[in-house]
């Protein structure tokens, strides 16, 4: 029974000890729930600056910051009180401070980590990414226009097997043309020197078409570039005039497996380059030669 008395009179002391030391108002809120609301202000400030509402004149902002409160339990009195008297006692505003921080700084990590949106891994197997290189997407050309033809190609070192470009365009030439052997192309050159293309025939009729070429790097080869030309003929005489219109170049790719595709590549390109590391029986091997080597006398 003594003992049960002594315990609860170390709890009434501790309680009023840690009271006489934060000297803390009922109506003031505690450290938890400070932290808690500024943490959720704080937010909502971001929120509203981001949809352009963070004027301070907006006056349809009162609306959120008044739901706020209401979401958290407090009214405006209990905030204001608050607020005056962590004010005055600046050394547990501050404790509240970091943790306000702390726990901003860690939301902000998990944001840009996409941990709320996280990224399907299925997505990255089917990246459409337009590629077209011009800085223009529309063309009209007569028999004057400098240059009279639209080529493009594209180099860089992210092009690879298994890779699907889809070139499409909207595309309108008068009946009164006279061209010959008028045509698209696209075409796919690979490291050996060699390459593959597609063709397609455009029509002269004066109605607006869109037309779609789609190629597939099939060779087990390195892709060094993708090129090809939107109005491709031969002799031009008399009247030309060419309208082509909403240019897009997409490659379809898998981003997973990009790495994995450049080592298979490398290694049908290189088959003379053999990988020690992961190849036991050399390892062992040279081993072997690396011991006899030392046992011999000298």
């Amino acid at each position: 029974m003594r003992t049960n008395i002594r315990t609860i009179f170390s709890v009434i002391l501790f309680l009023m000890i840690f009271h006489s030391c934060t000297n803390r108002p009922s109506d003031v809120l505690s450290h938890k729930e400070m932290t808690r609301f500024l943490v959720e202000l704080h937010k909502l400030d971001g929120a509203l600056a981001a949809k352009g509402l963070g004027s301070t004149d907006n006056r349809e902002n009162v609306y959120y910051y008044n739901a706020l409160l209401q979401k958290e339990g407090i009214t405006k009195a209990e905030f204001d009180s608050s607020l005056v008297w962590y004010a005055k006692n600046p050394k547990y505003f501050e404790r509240v401070y970091v943790d306000v921080v702390e726990k901003l700084t860690k939301l902000d990590e998990q944001v840009k980590s996409g941990y709320f949106h996280p990224v399907d891994s299925a997505l990255l197997r089917n990246i459409n990414e337009n590629v077209w290189p011009l800085a223009r997407t529309n063309f009209k050309l007569t028999k004057d226009s400098t240059p009279i033809q639209i080529k493009f190609a594209i180099r860089t070192g992210r092009l690879a097997w298994g890779d699907q470009y889809k070139l499409s365009f909207l595309h309108r030439a008068g009946k009164s043309n006279v061209s010959k052997n008028q045509h698209a192309v696209i075409r796919i050159h690979y490291a050996n020197n060699t390459s593959d293309s597609i063709v397609c025939k455009t029509i002269n009729d004066s109605l607006l078409r869109r037309y779609t070429i789609t190629l597939k790097a099939k060779r087990q080869l390195r892709v060094d570039s993708v090129s090809g030309a939107l109005i491709n003929y031969k002799a031009v005489k008399g009247k030309f005039n060419v309208l082509v219109d909403s240019i897009k170049l997409i490659r379809k790719y898998d981003s997973l497996a990009q790495d994995s595709i450049q080592k298979v590549v490398y290694k049908l390109e290189h088959p003379e380059v053999i990988d020690q590391a992961y190849n036991p029986t050399l390892r062992i091997r040279s081993k072997v030669l690396l011991q006899r080597k030392n046992d011999k006398p000298e």
